[in-house]
């Protein structure tokens, strides 16, 4: 029996999923196609009859929705492909053209309520640089979390492990390489808090909710 933990149902087969939180991955060496098909169907916990085949399809699959979200002039269905992929999308999310959200591991992305991510953006959720470079750089698997009321401005791009607080905006050519706190305008190559906003989002929320995150971001950020 699954897992419910690890496993969630899709299409008409269970197909298996890693732990959402950070952990080590390979790190990466070139490889014939069969090679490389077996390594990643064993990586990726596909395991049983025809673990290969079974691999080959999701991951086919998941790479023509990928292509297609990008190019399809309508938000609504690019919203559904990407869903279909596996990210976790709330209600009244925009996605632009030319978003890529991870092509391997896009489960690992959730986005909140009412956010927009612009267009010409890249959301990763792993990294696996070169076997010659493991002295240098971790290769990992890591969930991405954008809040709730998040703008991701144009050609911005997010790395494995990144949350980005509630109503914050993210300026346009931004690399975020470490979590934004809610309520805040952030910009930048690495990208760093330049204001805080949480003043002019007062309106939108009740005292107590605002109060609430306001003391959670203290505590974690310090302000």
């Amino acid at each position: 029996m699954f897992n419910d933990s690890y496993y969630v149902k899709r299409d008409l087969a269970m197909i298996p999923y890693l732990k959402i939180q950070k952990q080590s991955l390979p790190y990466h060496t070139e490889r014939s196609f069969l090679s490389a098909v077996n390594h990643s169907a064993k990586e990726h916990g596909f395991t049983g009859r025809f673990a290969n085949l079974r691999f080959l399809m999701v991951r086919t699959k998941d790479h023509w929705l990928q292509v297609f979200s990008r190019i399809i002039p309508y938000n609504g269905i690019r919203v559904k492909m990407q869903k279909m992929r596996g990210v976790k999308i709330g209600k009244g999310v925009h996605i632009g053209p030319m978003v890529t959200i991870d092509d391997v591991y896009p489960y690992f992305v959730r986005i909140g309520e009412g956010s927009s991510i612009a267009g010409q953006n890249f959301i990763l959720t792993h990294t696996k640089p070169l076997k010659y470079h493991q002295e240098v750089s971790e290769a990992f698997v890591a969930p991405v979390v954008i809040g709730k009321h998040v703008w991701v401005a144009i050609n911005v791009v997010i790395l494995p492990g990144v949350t980005i607080g509630e109503g914050s905006i993210i300026a346009a050519g931004s690399v975020v390489t470490k979590s934004i706190p809610p309520f805040v305008f952030a910009a930048g190559i690495p990208a760093e808090v330049k204001k805080d906003i949480a003043p002019k989002l007062r309106n939108n929320y009740d005292e107590k909710e605002f109060l609430s995150i306001l003391e959670k971001r203290k505590l974690e950020f310090g302000f």
